[in-house]
């Protein structure tokens, strides 16, 4: 009876079950967060003053107008395709997805203020199907990995009326799974398991300073550390074969949801007073990221799990990104009506496919455009002195912005003959935006 065939499934779908516990935030990394950054390219690392700050800077929550509550409402819509032979197996699905985010900057006493994110996909608020080396077409950056709960909060402290200082973290919690079964192969026994499950709190420290040099003028920086979900799962598997015992010891790896180390520049200008213009420089440490796949490995030299089959480990390739985003706002009406305009660029993280794993990147061209209007009180236009508790205005905006994301087309032309030997890639993702705010003073 060949036994490694059901042995391996089974011990590889027990711990699978259980991934998808995480919460991170990689969705930040490749769509951004708060509807006017979003508009102005994303350059957001000295320009988010409102809850967008808790990604983009911690410390620019002290420079927050007044305190705000927020709510975004955005849809993403895939038109990303692979074209090869008729035969050839088709890239793993993208589904249309939409992600409501609510935030809030809360200025509080001695200079302090204090910000909170939430957000999550409507249709599918986490989503984790990895499996060992596949060969099957997947877009790296988009689709289900995006699909998460993202909590983010960070704290900034206000020094001197020009600096401010900022620090975060990105919520994790990491599993450890321990499986232990008893399965009978012929014998009419039934199927003991056990499973040890740990959650293990882990979070991405963010920190950055704020300052403004001289009127109009904002210079920012940035850290953020990496955040991935974890798995790391002994699997110990005891089949009975007609009153025989057999141990199949399993160790199995898996990173999902990768968010990695990040340090990000960024400046604002009003060159007058109806116009802001952003931009700002992000590098991404994606070389250190260990692969999308499940890794299976025997525990041990000896016994049957040492002589099952298992998929090889590939170096992926990945590499360190540098992303520059621009952007601008020209203000109509009184400042009451804004226009906005932005673009960046990424270069491909992933090399052209060339081993078992059909891993798909391009560089991405993405151009956003959209709009604001503020209504109500400005905090300083108001000639009551600040004293006490009570509110003394209150205020609101209408946020929307679109946003274009063009990935190159890219060719694969690989020398082995067989399924996806010879392909190409590329197409376009497109968001939409809708953020609502009401602020207090």
């Amino acid at each position: 009876m060949n036994l490694s065939r059901p042995l391996f499934a089974l011990a590889l779908a027990l711990p699978s079950l259980f991934a998808s516990s995480a919460r991170a935030n990689t969705v930040e990394d490749i769509q951004g967060l708060g509807s006017r950054v979003n508009a102005m390219g994303g350059a957001g690392t000295a320009l988010a003053t409102d809850f967008a700050a808790t990604y983009y800077s911690p410390a620019n929550l002290a420079f927050c107008e007044n305190s705000s509550l927020s709510l975004e409402l955005r849809h993403t819509l895939y038109e990303l395709e692979l074209e090869g032979d008729p035969d050839d197996p088709e890239a793993k699905e993208l589904r249309d997805q939409t992600r409501v985010s609510v935030g809030f900057c809360n200025q509080l006493p001695y200079n302090f203020a204090f910000g909170l994110v939430f957000a999550m996909g409507l249709q599918n608020p986490m989503t984790l199907d990895q499996t060992t080396l596949s060969s099957t077409p997947q877009f790296l950056l988009y689709g289900e990995p995006l699909e998460q709960l993202s909590i983010q909060l960070g704290v900034a402290y206000k020094i001197v009326p020009q600096l401010s200082i900022g620090l975060g973290v990105s919520i994790l919690v990491n599993s450890f799974l321990g499986v232990n079964a008893s399965i009978p192969i012929v014998t009419d026994g039934t199927v003991e398991a056990e499973i040890r499950w740990d959650l293990k709190p882990r979070a991405a420290v963010v920190a950055g300073v704020h300052a403004e040099p001289i009127p109009g003028l904002h210079l920012a920086a940035n850290y953020r550390s990496a955040l991935f979900h974890d798995l790391n799962t002994p699997t110990n598997v005891e089949v009975e074969a007609a009153g025989v015992f057999l141990d199949v010891q399993l160790f199995i790896e898996s990173a999902a949801w990768y968010s990695p180390q990040q340090f990000a520049i960024g400046v604002t200008w009003d060159p007058i007073d109806a116009l802001t213009l952003a931009f700002d420089v992000t590098w991404f440490d994606w070389s250190s990221h260990p692969g999308p796949f499940l890794v299976v490995t025997p525990v041990g030299e000896d016994g049957i799990a040492a002589g099952l089959r298992y998929p090889e480990r590939e170096d992926y390739g990945f590499r360190d990104v540098v992303v520059p985003r621009l952007g601008a706002e020209y203000r109509i009406l009184d400042d009451d009506l804004a226009l906005r305009a932005g673009y960046h660029y990424r270069a491909a993280i992933a090399p052209v496919p060339s081993q078992t794993s059909n891993l798909l990147d391009s560089d991405v061209h993405s151009i956003s455009l959209g709009g604001g209007y503020f209504f109500g009180d400005r905090p300083d236009e108001m000639t009551e002195p600040a004293t006490g508790p009570h509110i003394r205005g209150a205020n609101g905006s209408i946020d929307v912005f679109v946003r274009v994301q063009h990935m190159k087309s890219r060719d694969v032309a690989r020398t082995e003959t067989g399924p996806l030997d010879v392909y190409s890639f590329g197409g376009n993702v497109l968001d939409a935006g809708l953020q609502l705010s009401i602020g207090w003073f």
